[in-house]
This record gives C-alpha cells, sequence and structure tokens, in this order.
C-alpha cells in the first residue's frame, strides 16, 4: 500500500545536506505517568495518520509503509540527539520518540508536516493517551481550498523576494573538529510575558514583530549587512474556511521581508518597519509568492524541475526565524501528569547556519535553537538569545 503525497511535501526535500527536514518537541512529564498506556496511544495515531510508520519516497512524493508496531519508532534510554541522527526519512517511520526517565522527545518529518501539525498531533497523541480512542477523527491534507485562494489572490512571483541581495550571517568562528549535536533553550517568565503582550498592545505590534526584530538586531550586531532580511513562515490553515478539521500536513508558506536597519537606531523603530513590512505582505497575501509556482506546476513538471522551483521560492537560509505560536495547554495534557520545560525546535543547523525557535506553552515564551557545533559555537548561540531578551525586557521596561 501506498499513501500519495501533496504537492506541499516536496518543500523540504531540498538542501538535505545541509538540512535534514526535522521538527523537534521536548518535554518533561511529572506525576502518574503511564507508559503502557502512551504506547498505546502512539499506535492510535498511527490509525489516522498512517503516513507517521512510513517511509518518504522522493521518487513518487509518497509514503510507504514500514512497520505496524513500534519498532522504529519509540526508543527508551537513549539519547536522542546523538541516535536521531542515524535517522533516516527514506527508510524509516517519519516519527521517532524517545523516553528518558521523565523527558519526552519527539521528533516528525518536516517532509510529512509542519510545526502547526505538529501542534496537532501532539493533541491528537493527548487524546488517545487521555481517552484511550480517537472515534471520529480523520486527518486532512489536501489543498483544494489554498488552490482556490491561490486563483482569488493572483500574486506575482518575484525570485527576488527570497534572494535578499545582503542576507544576514554569523562569522565562522575557530575551526574545530567537535561539532556534536546540541540544544538549549531560555526562557521568559509567565509574568515577563505577560508584560511583553501589554506592551506590544500598547504600541499596536505583534509579539512577532518583536521576536523577529529581537532576532534580526541580534544576529546584525555580527553581520555584515545594512537590512534585516528574514523570512517568516505562517500557517496559511487560517485561510481554510473549515475551522477545526485535523491536518497533520504541510500548510506552510511564508512571508519575506527585508527592512533597513542603522545599528544605532531605537530598537522601537525597527519593531515598527517590522511590523509594516508584514502588514503590507500580510494585505497583499505576499506568502503565496513562496508555493504558487510549485503548485501551479505541480502535475506538469518533473521532482528535479520542481525542487528547482522550491529552491528559487523556498530556499534554505543560513539565518532562520521560527515561530510555533502557542501550544495550546487544555488540548496537550495527560491525565493525571503536569507538563514542563516544554519546547519546540527547527532542525539542527550546522554553525554558521542558526535558527530561533519560538514556542509558548502554558503562558511561558521559550526560544530555543539545535545546533550541529562546538562548546564555543554554543555559547555564541545563547549570547544570541540572551541579547533577545534583554532587548525585549527593554522594550516592555519602555512601553509596558
Amino acid at each position: 500500500m501506498k499513501y500519495p503525497g501533496e504537492p506541499l511535501n516536496i518543500l523540504h526535500t531540498i538542501g538535505l545536506k545541509e538540512l535534514y527536514p526535522i521538527i523537534r518537541i521536548s518535554f518533561t512529564v511529572k506525576g502518574n505517568f503511564d507508559v503502557n498506556r502512551f504506547k498505546q496511544a502512539i499506535m492510535l495515531t498511527e490509525k489516522v495518520v498512517p503516513e507517521l510508520f512510513c517511509k518518504y519516497s522522493l521518487t513518487d512524493n509518497s509514503f510507504i509503509p514500514v512497520t505496524d508496531d513500534l519498532e522504529g519508532v519509540l526508543f527508551i534510554g537513549i539519547d536522542p540527539d546523538i541516535d536521531s541522527e542515524r535517522w533516516d526519512l527514506f527508510a524509516d517511520p517519519q516519527l521517532r520518540i524517545y523516553l528518558n526517565h521523565n523527558r519526552v522527545t519527539i521528533y516528525l518529518s518536516h517532509i510529512l508536516t509542519d510545526g502547526a501539525g505538529g501542534k496537532q498531533f501532539l493533541y491528537l497523541l493527548a487524546k488517545a493517551y487521555n481517552e484511550g480512542v480517537v472515534d471520529n477523527c480523520q486527518n486532512h491534507q489536501d489543498i483544494d481550498w489554498l488552490r482556490k485562494l491561490l486563483a482569488e489572490h493572483p500574486v506575482k512571483v518575484d525570485h527576488r523576494v527570497d534572494h535578499p541581495t545582503q542576507p544576514l550571517s554569523l562569522p565562522k568562528l575557530a575551526d574545530d573538529d567537535q561539532q556534536s549535536r546540541r540544544t538549549l533553550a531560555i526562557n521568559l517568565t509567565p509574568a515577563e510575558g505577560k508584560e511583553l503582550i501589554k506592551a506590544a498592545h500598547h504600541e499596536k505590534v505583534t509579539l512577532n514583530d518583536l521576536f523577529m526584530a529581537a532576532f534580526g538586531q541580534a544576529i546584525q550586531r555580527y553581520s555584515d549587512a545594512n537590512s534585516i532580511s528574514l523570512a517568516c513562515p505562517t500557517d496559511m490553515r487560517q485561510f481554510i474556511p473549515k475551522k477545526g478539521q485535523l491536518r497533520i500536513a504541510n500548510h506552510t508558506s511564508r512571508y519575506n521581508i527585508s527592512v533597513r536597519s542603522k545599528l544605532s537606531a531605537p530598537f522601537e523603530k525597527l519593531v515598527w518597519s517590522i511590523h509594516q513590512a508584514m502588514q503590507e505582505n500580510k494585505d497583499n497575501f505576499q506568502c503565496f509568492q513562496s508555493v504558487k509556482s510549485l503548485i501551479d506546476n505541480y502535475d506538469k513538471y518533473s521532482l528535479s524541475e520542481l525542487q528547482q522551483t522550491v529552491e528559487d521560492n523556498y530556499h534554505v537560509r543560513n539565518i532562520s526565524y521560527t515561530n510555533f505560536g502557542i501550544i495550546d495547554d487544555h488540548q496537550f495534557h495527560f491525565n493525571g501528569c503536569s507538563i514542563e520545560d516544554f519546547y519546540m525546535l527547527g532542525t539542527y543547523r550546522r554553525y554558521p547556519m542558526f535558527q530561533v525557535a519560538v514556542s509558548t506553552y502554558r503562558n511561558r515564551i521559550t526560544f530555543a535553537f539545535a545546533m550541529v557545533g562546538t562548546d564555543q559555537e554554543e555559547r555564541f548561540g545563547r549570547a544570541i538569545m540572551m541579547t533577545m531578551v534583554d532587548l525585549l525586557r527593554n522594550y516592555t521596561e519602555k512601553f509596558g
């Protein structure tokens, strides 16, 4: 049996040597956590999304079953950062879960689903654990709604938008062969998050504007660029008329912004510039530019031609930003347990490639990165995130 893929699965099949397409979710569980019940819950998710237990076939954009149990899916007492290096999406299941005492680490294939779909997987997993059934759950992956939106909101594709002339970059540090996989996260307290929201409302900007500005300026301090150019992924599910459908799939496009910025200018000026750029993009449905050519040509071009189309309009940037938004604790919880120290990440990036991922769970905003780097490079990544936090705290003190 074979499960056909959709066009947007191809988005993350390029640049595999530089960037392996995965989503990493990590948290601790405290309380009466039942491992056997958890195992059964994982099996139940496969009944709704069979692709989770499949390998991905690049030749015809399909998913082929490789297991009907937890072999190759669940690992206990193994370091995920080390073991996941041997994960092969083209031979192994698209889901990989590690249990280490009370720490749970979940890896999902980014070929199969995006970050928003990753959150929906968490909700499905929690439902399966808490209720023991997933009746009436059906996963939707179709993009008929997107084809309709592209017809209703025609956009002109300009490859230069996704390829800035002055991309952000980080300096290469001393050569060292001790690079390894590592993750790091720092938080704002719930009280700090509340004050930041208050400041954003006061200044009529979004939290996402603030996060992008803080990340952009932190990177620009080490980059030879007079502009801050960033790609901001956005969940296109917001445009689907039928709300509430389970969609563990790739439905993400991205907004591209490039704003002039002097390091000597006030941070709040950069925030407002980014807010205006993002608002203009939203008003013009600019996000559709990044996927239009792929959708239009999916039935006409070969796979290699489609991958080149992706490279033209959705290419991998060395400096990357993503905001997973709020993970709903009403939908993601295990009965009799508490979930703590939660964060979501994109894939491991080999320094000087770098991505900051933002996620919010139970009112706690977390900034995190997954890196292939040395101790020195990890400290540098921490310094970048600490700079972001300092900028946001200062903004709160000024406008909160």
